[in-house]
């Protein structure tokens, strides 16, 4: 049910004359996708599990009066044939049925020119707290958002964060509260006046049962010469358990390309020292994760090795088609080993249908994990 206090949110807060509001509604932006999704997880020895479902997005934000606007999100995932609900991504509910949810609800003002308040339920992207759309419906937040870019070539980001809904919350089709009553809060600061570098870090105040708080840091440099692309990246996280070690985990990625012909090789090594690392209400920014094992799985002084290629088929007449090939290795601290391998490819077929397919080959038992082939098949079309 939807509570009255964000019905209120959105259409109380701001007095405003019926002409106004009027206006604001015929001035409206609807957008959102339609989303089609199948997944197939065949466990060695044992079974294949699989899902599939249709649903998407519909979302709709009023043109600003006073410089405020009123949105909402209503997103949907409804079963297509079975429903085993077993896989890397949840297509259902808690109880395995088809659900929809609002999972934007917000009021967004600007303050100045440089100064934006959002304030609802709401999408947010940041390194510990993300959509992580990787199934039919995301993550959503339920909180205060403030950005600020009063100082050039900077991005100040503070958040408190009561809730949260999607793929990777306790409750998939229901907001619950993070950290009880307290909340989350956030401080992150992004960096861009350095030529072709990025610097950011971020600050996450839990204060809960298993972690109390979580920074990090991160530089990502990104340049070309001639024909020639390349990157490098560092990162570092540190995560404070109430009850437990702290963990130190380092990353480091390294990427070069030819841009004549659309290849690009990259790498990435992540080493966690102490408790094993967290990576939050989302899929975390860990540059070796890939699309199911992650560096969380490798557990205490773990280690995550991964490499992988891309290439970008518009060189050999294939406009819109992108192929990737990877391989991750989790080293557990007792030297045990667990590999994934991963063949993704997206098609953007016009600008409003695009089509996305995993394949992973998942060896995964050393880390509690599936011995599985698993493949998701997405299609969108985008309004």
């Amino acid at each position: 049910m939807i509570k009255m206090s964000l019905i209120t949110l959105l259409f109380s807060s701001v007095a405003l004359e019926a002409s106004s509001l009027e206006e604001a509604f015929k001035n409206a932006k609807v957008d959102g996708y339609i989303r089609g999704a199948y997944q197939s997880h065949n466990i060695k020895d044992n079974k294949t599990y699989t899902d599939g479902a249709i649903g998407g997005k519909l979302h709709i934000e009023t043109a600003p009066i006073s410089n405020i606007n009123a949105g909402a999100s209503f997103y949907t995932s409804n079963r297509v044939n079975s429903s085993d609900n077993r896989g890397l991504v949840p297509f259902r509910g808690e109880d395995k049925s088809s659900y929809s949810i609002l999972g934007e609800a917000y009021l967004k003002g600007e303050l100045g020119n440089n100064s934006l308040l959002k304030i609802g339920r709401q999408e947010i992207d940041t390194p510990f707290a993300q959509t992580d759309d990787i199934g039919v419906v995301p993550n959503t937040f339920e909180g205060a958002v403030f950005t600020n870019r009063d100082i050039e070539d900077t991005t100040i980001f503070l958040a408190q964060i009561q809730k949260m809904a999607g793929v990777d919350a306790e409750t998939v089709d229901s907001f619950t509260k993070i950290n009880k009553n307290r909340g989350m809060q956030s401080l992150g600061v992004v960096y861009k006046g350095f030529k072709d570098l990025s610097i950011s870090g971020w600050y996450y105040n839990l204060d809960r049962a298993e972690i109390s708080s979580i920074s990090y840091l991160e530089a990502i440099y990104e340049n070309s010469y001639n024909n020639l692309s390349y990157g490098f990246g560092v990162q570092y996280a540190n995560e404070i358990y109430k009850e437990d070690k702290n963990s130190n985990i380092y990353g480091v990625t390294l990427s070069g390309g030819v841009d004549s012909i659309g290849l690009t090789l990259s790498s990435a090594y992540t080493k966690v020292n102490g408790n094993r690392a967290n990576s939050g209400f989302g899929g975390g920014p860990f540059f070796s994760n890939s699309e199911y094992l992650i560096i969380d799985n490798a557990g205490a002084n773990g280690e995550a090795f991964w490499c992988g290629l891309e290439y970008d088929a518009t060189h050999i007449g294939f406009d819109g088609l992108n192929i990737g090939l990877g391989e991750v290795i989790l080293t557990t601290k007792d030297n045990k080993q667990a590999t994934e391998i991963d063949l993704v490819a997206s098609y953007d077929i016009d600008k409003n249908i695009e089509v996305h397919l995993i394949a992973s080959n998942l060896d995964g038992d050393s880390v509690n994990e599936d011995n599985a082939k698993h493949i998701r098949v997405f299609a969108n079309y985008n309004f």
